[in-house]
């Protein structure tokens, strides 16, 4: 691909050379950048990327510790259609020796802030200078700005004082901004840097930091050499200002670009080197980066759409303007990707994808009766049927053991994930139940278009399908399985080593610290009382609460009293709200360092055929409170309609909101009251004959 720089976007043009998409894009000062884009230090695009840290005019300056530096850099092409932001490089000194941790932000012109990368360590030990890239990870990465000619703010801070690169600026205005401030307190959510009088000179000149930002729909994350390469063409999250397809499959495939990114990052810890990514950012309702390029009827080279791979092409949109951008951005993708297997001589070729069924399916460009025919054979075999048509035919000229032997993938996969139907491997060879009895889907994917335009005798491919469980389907916020991308990125390792000859480890709770508890299948399950992934969180009391540990510690009364029904009232006679009101007084020892209140709960009476009848309502509002010994409000909550149980009483529980911990005193009991209101009349559980201190005010 060649990329040059003009004052207009000019054309688009597409080459089709055998299997290999030539693109040349001409991109204007003000288009919208597709590939990765370089802006900052060296201009827009090739000369940007053509711009080193120690290029003529290099000044040789400090960034003090707990000092943030900002750099105002244009950024066209953002506004009409977001761009995804992929990283920033700031240059780095040759003489740099302190291995600082440091960070990098980027804020909108209006001041917000839009993304923060990792806290990295800063390089040392340098021959030349060189730029160090802090990438951008993650599910909210999208760049919006306010205008389509509009300018950022690329933000540094360092803890430690750290040698970086400069050049002198023309005016206050181009100039760095420096304030000085400590390392935790930077990157406030809004900042005006056009205002910040932070330091601007350095004797008497204007100093300007050398950065550059990456942005564009499209992610090539570099590798260094491992004989393995990612995609996820479906897992886009950018809606705006692209529309919605006319026909074909919209919903992405959720989550596939972060376990991507985290596979990615697994795989490099493991083998020492990382597989290069490709990652669409653009969501699957605008294109589909899995399909031929090609409009509703037509590829670009008038084949017919439905004659190709999953009979559809990429980009059937109504407006024929948002028709030529996407398939424009398609046949980038495409090029991208293609660039990636060439540099790669060989390198399995790994698309990631989702799957609505509970089961890992490993596509081989195999389809379902390829497997049932190799199945059913005596003994099972794929030699004579399938092995010219398999993606692995490039690893083995008998692909049998490649596709469902020991050292498959399948097999691998399975290994590590015992509790997961896994398919090809040893234990389901093929779909087909009367087959092969385990099945539970009498379908599969057998590989999309990405894989078959990829592979061929020489380039060996698989496409996983992963389950909803282990890519995190409907978290909020978006969070794959950690287990699950261990578990595929030692699958993957243990391939490497069978048939590509490396030494990856490929121990499945590789990393796994588990200080109190035990790894079990890329997880450690925690001993009682502890939490997070090394299980190093929490015990002596525990607490934590949302990711687990907390020891609940319950005020009731006690076990074994006389209880009566009666009713909980909205308003006095007179129209004034009732709140019911009983005090606690107990001892709090249990609680250690304290107990956060989670919740009070009401017991809602059962014991006739009226039961529920009273909260079978969705309008109706019942409230909480929680006071100290003083009177003092301590915290409160309120919740509407809840299910009521079958046939018993039951408890409403109401959450209550912003406590604090419960402390015990050592001198005395501590008491707490208990307060409630409701806005319908409810039949409750009241405990017969309490303490007098006890009792239940109607207040």
């Amino acid at each position: 691909a060649v990329w040059l720089s003009g004052k207009r976007a000019i054309a688009f043009a597409t080459t089709m050379l055998s299997m290999l998409s030539l693109a040349l894009l001409v991109l204007g000062v003000d288009a919208h950048p597709m590939a990765p884009t370089c802006h900052g230090f060296g201009g827009l695009g090739s000369s940007c990327v053509a711009a080193t840290p120690g290029d003529s005019g290099k000044r040789r300056g400090s960034a003090f510790g707990s000092t943030t530096l900002a750099v105002k850099v244009d950024v066209p092409g953002c506004s009409l259609k977001p761009c995804w932001l992929q990283g920033i490089r700031v240059g780095v000194d040759e003489t740099n020796s302190v291995d600082s941790p440091a960070k990098v932000g980027i804020y909108l012109s209006d001041g917000r802030l839009a993304a923060t990368s990792q806290v990295l360590e800063m390089p040392t030990s340098l021959q030349d200078h060189t730029w160090f890239f802090f990438p951008f990870f993650g599910y909210d990465k999208e760049l919006h700005t306010l205008a389509e000619q509009d300018h950022v703010w690329l933000v540094f801070n360092t803890e430690a004082t750290v040698k970086l690169t400069y050049h002198n600026a023309a005016s206050s205005e181009d100039a760095t901004r420096t304030v000085s401030e400590d390392f935790a307190q930077a990157f406030a959510t809004q900042r005006d840097w056009e205002l910040e009088p932070g330091r601007r000179q350095w004797a008497g000149l204007f100093r300007s930091l050398r950065v550059q930002l990456d942005v564009g729909d499209i992610s090539v994350l570099p590798g260094s050499g491992l004989p393995l390469i990612l995609e996820a063409p479906h897992g886009g999250r950018m809606t705006f200002g692209w529309p919605q397809r006319v026909s074909g499959v919209l919903n992405s495939d959720q989550n596939t670009d972060l376990f991507t990114e985290e596979l990615r990052t697994d795989l490099t810890r493991r083998c020492g080197r990382s597989p290069p990514a490709v990652i669409l950012r653009v969501d699957r309702q605008g294109i589909d980066g899995n399909r031929a390029t090609g409009n509703g009827t037509h590829t670009r080279a008038g084949e017919l759409c439905t004659q190709q791979s999953n009979s559809e092409c990429c980009c059937h949109l109504a407006d024929l303007n948002d028709m030529e951008q996407a398939i424009n951005l398609n046949d980038v993708y495409h090029t991208l990707l293609a660039e990636q297997v060439a540099q790669g001589n060989g390198a399995l070729l790994v698309p990631i994808h989702a799957t609505g069924k509970h089961r890992v399916e490993v596509g081989v460009r195999l389809s379902a009766s390829n497997l049932n025919e190799g199945a059913q054979l005596s003994p099972p075999s794929l030699a004579q049927c399938c092995s010219s048509k398999s993606s692995l035919r490039a690893v083995a000229g008998d692909v049998t053991e490649a596709v469902w032997g020991a050292s498959s993938l399948g097999a691998l996969l399975k290994a590590k994930r015992p509790d997961m139907e896994v398919i090809p491997s040893p234990q389901l060879r093929c779909p087909d139940a009367t087959i092969c009895p385990d099945s539970s889907y009498s379908s599969l994917f057998m590989g999309g278009y990405n894989l078959k335009i990829h592979v061929s005798s020489s380039q060996p491919g698989v496409q996983l399908e992963l389950p909803q469980v282990m890519r995190g389907f409907g978290s909020d916020p978006p969070t794959v399985e950690t287990a699950a991308v261990k578990q595929v990125g030692a699958a993957l390792a243990a391939f490497l080593n069978a048939h590509f000859s490396e030494t990856c480890e490929a121990d499945v709770n590789f990393g796994l610290a588990c200080v109190h508890g035990q790894a079990v299948y890329g997880t450690c399950v925690c001993l009682t009382g502890y939490a997070g992934v090394n299980c190093d969180n929490c015990a002596d009391g525990y607490l934590l609460v949302n990711g687990q540990c907390m020891r609940l510690v319950v005020l009731s009364p006690p076990d074994g009293v006389t209880q009566k029904y009666g009713s909980a009232f909205t308003t006095t006679s007179s129209g004034k709200r009732y709140l019911y009101t009983r005090k606690f007084t107990t001892q709090l020892s249990e609680c250690g360092a304290g107990c956060l209140p989670l919740n009070i709960s009401l017991r809602v009476r059962c014991d006739s055929d009226q039961c529920h009848n009273d909260l079978n309502d969705a309008s109706y509002t019942v409230g909480v409170a929680l006071y100290d010994a003083t009177g003092q409000r301590l915290c409160d909550g309120t919740t509407g309609q809840r299910a009521p149980q079958a046939e018993t009483d039951w408890w409403l529980q109401v959450p209550l909101q912003g406590c604090p911990l419960l402390q015990s005193t050592q001198t005395q009991h501590d008491s707490v009251y208990l307060s409630m209101w409701t806005s319908k009349w409810l039949k409750l559980r009241w405990e017969q004959e309490p303490a007098v201190s006890a009792r239940s005010r109607g207040l």
